[in-house]
């Protein structure tokens, strides 16, 4: 139930388009220590997407919550598309 403080953009490097889902695990101070992009959910799995969407969640942080576990975990949904 954190907010996000900070979701930058991920980037496109390749003709590909479609959801995908990324697995994040969050620290107490809002740092996301671990990404696993291309879980269940995704509807695209190619390489080019992926790597862009990891660096995206690894970059994005959340508030602090010093009541939180060691670490949470939670998923941010990247959709790319060609048209924009």
């Amino acid at each position: 139930n954190r907010k996000a403080l900070s979701r930058p953009k991920p980037k496109y490097e390749c003709e590909e388009e479609g959801l995908v889902i990324v697995s994040i695990e969050v620290d107490r101070n809002g740092k996301v220590s671990k990404a696993t992009p291309g879980v269940k959910g995704s509807t695209n799995t190619a390489s080019c997407l992926l790597s862009q969407a990891k660096i995206a969640a690894m970059k994005t942080t959340w508030q602090a919550d010093s009541n939180a576990g060691t670490k949470q975990i939670g998923i941010i949904k990247y959709r790319f598309s060609l048209s924009n």
